[in-house]
């Protein structure tokens, strides 16, 4: 089955369109509680073109990881969605970080609070804001929405509503977050290996960014996979990033991995629905090939852009896939950052609803 035969992917263009749309209903914007300067530029946006009343849900993240001089950045950010939503005449909820032992369970036990709150039974639209938020806990709170709303429609746990995951893109901006160090590899929550034994043959495919190089390094020495296929972004806004990638990953690529030139793979870099489509394709041509000598498991990994790991996060839960990450060890901010604001693009994806009725 295809969840996404025809998507709707509402780029910066068409943003002001969609959301101007007459209709009455409050809608829920829900965001995590970061530091990253473009975890704003979504809800002002919003704010300044729908005249609906905007509620507001901030997810507290752990701050352990985070660099001390951009924690007042994230207060900022607070701060800031609260007067947003309280100029829309909304309401602004907090969901308290869970108690947890172990950090690679955080991310989803964040998506099985927000879906035990009932939160999302009070509304038809809903927006997950993942610009200020790791990989490791909107992969989990998105597959939960999506599972509620692909339930059977006689399931009490069902849910009719629109879901749109909104970024906001800017390639230079990623460059200025200051990521250092690596911590042990692990599967994201909710995109685990569901069997028990090692596939006889294991693919892995890494989207490959900037400065991730160490941490890509640490997935294939410990997946030794039997096939490796990078994704490089082309087209992209700069045409030659996906050479620049290549030169920042040239000997780990093809003195170390030893990676066959016909492997590299392209997608779209501004549309993660390309990757979804390419990476559901790159899947079935390994099943149908390599079936007969047993087992086939192909692993994801994603380092490059939150738009491009939303590609990622559709393909594995499309098609049951492991998702491998490597967190930095800490997290910073680059002096001049703001100053990057004006290369903001902002991309809705609208996963669920009335596009698919």
């Amino acid at each position: 089955m295809t969840h996404w035969s025809h998507p709707l992917l509402i780029n910066d263009r068409a943003f002001d369109t969609v959301w101007s749309r007459p209709r009455k209903e409050p809608l829920l914007f829900v965001a995590g509680s970061g530091f990253d300067p473009r975890a704003l530029a979504v809800l002002e946006r919003l704010a300044a073109t729908t005249n609906r009343r905007i509620d507001g849900l901030v997810l507290e993240l752990p701050e352990d990881a985070t660099d001390l001089a951009v924690r007042p950045l994230a207060q900022a950010n607070h701060t800031r969605i609260e007067k947003l939503v309280e100029a829309s005449r909304g309401q602004l909820r907090v969901q308290a970080l869970p108690d947890y032992h172990d950090p690679r369970s955080l991310g989803l036990l964040i998506s099985r609070n927000l879906q035990q709150s009932r939160t999302l039974n009070a509304y038809a639209e809903v927006m997950l804001e993942i610009s200020a938020m790791p990989r490791s806990v909107f992969f989990p709170l998105i597959r939960g929405v999506l599972e509620r709303a692909h339930l059977p429609a006689g399931d009490p746990q069902h849910w009719t509503g629109d879901l749109h995951v909104a970024v906001c893109e800017n390639p230079e901006a990623d460059e200025s977050v200051l990521e250092e160090g690596t911590t042990p590899m692990a599967p994201i929550g909710g995109f685990a290996q569901t069997r028990g034994e090692r596939p006889a043959t294991t693919i892995w495919v890494p989207v490959l960014g900037e400065r991730a190089s160490a941490r890509v390094k640490v997935l294939h020495d410990e997946l030794e996979p039997d096939e490796t296929c990078p994704v490089l972004p082309w087209p992209a806004r700069d045409p030659r990033r996906g050479d620049r990638l290549m030169l920042e990953y040239r000997r780990l690529l093809f003195e170390e991995i030893r990676l066959e030139p016909r492997n590299v793979i392209y997608a779209a870099e501004r549309n993660p629905f390309d990757l979804y489509r390419t990476l559901g394709a790159l899947h079935e041509r390994y099943l149908q090939s390599l079936s007969p000598l047993g087992s086939v498991g192909m692993v994801l990994s994603s380092h490059s852009s939150k738009l491009l790991s939303v590609g990622v996060l559709l393909t594995a839960y499309e098609h049951d896939l492991v998702v491998q990450h490597v967190s930095p060890g800490s997290y910073g901010l680059h002096d001049g950052a703001e100053n990057l604001r004006d290369r903001d693009e902002i991309y809705d994806l609208w996963l669920t609803g009335e596009p698919y009725r």
